[in-house]
């Protein structure tokens, strides 16, 4: 039994490490700070949090949420910093006080505060991030505003970009389709797949578009021993007023940590019937986060899509986890180097489908299927979701979180406003044929 159970928690780590590096590497790239640095986060931050962390099943690593916000942390401090050692310690600096301040609200007690935070409020704020990422990409891809057109040009890397986005959907509808065995099914991620075939079709064509770079990267031990202590925060960084300029993104990135992993704990609670401990979470996600920080890596948090993606795969123990960071970490080791074979516009095409997975699809379907226009309190949800997603969209994340859920309570107390249900399906079903009748 212990044996079925080894090999189960074996093939979910390795199937949903294809994803997890993939996307690591993604995300690096998206936060300006490199593909190693993703990758390395999405070795690092599964091995802490899975042997810490109070959700038994899960799968922790960067997410786009996260990777938005610390895009914008990387771009201030390099806008801040002219001497890129100082910029690399500054971004530090705000990843460990990041950390710090998750395993504060763990050791705190504050994760039951999760419940106090509408779902009109998550939506919308999951919108908001959504769109930022989506607009990143557009904006790198289409050369916007002071952005350089990438090499190879706007057509090439659009093509490949659109080319890549549809791909990821084409094998997870080829796999269905073939009904291929579990065993084999497992060893087929889209996002993974869809990189190496275009990747593949690049290099055999030729085609001069933009390739991946992997910032601050290494070839041995000692080099990357060097890398963390030049880039650890020194005395220069360490004073009152780098703090105080530091706080406020640390912040931002801890409210997106603790939404991002308690509600994906919550979901995963419900897939199980196991209790998840949410401040044992925090804790976890911090130390996470604290050391994938020092390793000069990028922040994160518990993923839904990879911690469902991981039951379903037939995962047992938290030894899966686990085993989804050693995997990454072996992909880092073997693959580094041919990372840099890979257009940047592929993984383009994975951000637009990242953004899409984080984007949220069923209050908007049920809100036309169901004929929910014709509902006073369904209109009403839907402008907290809207206010939620511009205010995340143009203001800050932070913002939206806050001044919604507040204005929902009040709107609650006056005029009876209910939140939305947690499972839409059923529900729209149901409530269409009362406002139907």
């Amino acid at each position: 039994m212990k044996g079925n159970r080894f090999l189960s928690d074996i093939t979910a780590g390795l199937t949903v490490s294809f994803a997890a590096i993939s996307l690591g590497a993604a995300f690096g790239i998206m936060s300006g700070r490199g593909a190693f640095a993703g990758m390395i986060a999405a070795a690092v931050i599964p091995i802490v949090a899975s042997t810490f962390g109070g959700t038994r099943l899960q799968a922790s690593g960067p997410t786009a949420p996260m990777t938005a916000v610390s895009a914008l942390v990387i771009a201030f401090a390099y806008d801040r910093f002219e001497d890129k050692a100082l910029a690399e310690q500054f971004i530090t600096l705000i990843f460990i006080l990041n950390a710090m301040l998750i395993c504060l609200a763990g050791l705190l007690r504050l994760g039951k505060l999760i419940k106090l935070v509408p779902n009109v409020i998550i939506l919308g704020f999951m919108n908001g991030i959504a769109f930022l990422i989506w607009k990143d990409q557009l904006t790198k891809v289409f050369a916007t505003g002071e952005r350089e057109v990438l090499k190879g040009g706007i057509v090439l890397n659009v093509v490949l970009m659109l080319a890549t986005f549809a791909l990821i959907y084409l094998i997870v509808w080829a796999v269905k389709k073939a009904k291929l065995p579990p065993a084999a099914r497992s060893l087929i991620s889209g996002v993974l797949w869809s990189i190496i075939l275009m990747t593949v079709i690049a290099v055999a064509w030729n085609l001069p578009a933009e390739k991946v770079r992997l910032g601050s990267s290494v070839a041995s031990i000692a080099e990357f021993g060097r890398m963390v202590a030049a880039y650890f925060p020194s005395k220069e960084i360490w004073t009152l007023e780098y703090l105080l300029l530091a706080l406020p993104y640390a912040a931002e990135l801890t409210l997106l940590a603790y939404l991002d992993s308690l509600l994906t704990a919550l979901i995963i609670e419900r897939i199980t019937g196991e209790r998840s401990k949410l401040n044992k979470e925090l804790v976890a996600q911090g130390l996470a986060n604290g050391t994938a920080a020092v390793l000069q890596g990028i922040p994160g948090a518990q993923a839904t899509i990879r911690s469902v993606l991981l039951i379903k795969e037939g995962a047992q123990t938290r030894f899966a986890g686990v085993l989804i960071g050693v995997f990454a970490l072996l992909s880092i080791l073997v693959f580094k180097d041919y990372l840099t074979l890979v257009p940047q516009a592929v993984f383009m095409g994975v951000l637009l489908k990242a953004g899409l997975d984080v984007c949220d699809k069923d209050f908007i379907s049920s809100y036309f299927r169901g004929d929910w226009r014709r509902s006073m309190h369904r209109n009403l949800q839907l402008l907290f979701i809207a206010y939620a997603t511009l205010v995340t969209l143009f203001i800050d994340l932070n913002i939206a979180v806050v001044t919604g859920t507040l204005l929902f309570y009040v709107a609650k107390y006056f005029w009876k406003i209910q939140d939305v249900e947690d499972n839409l399906t059923e529900v729209s079903e149901a409530e269409s044929k009362v406002i139907t009748n």
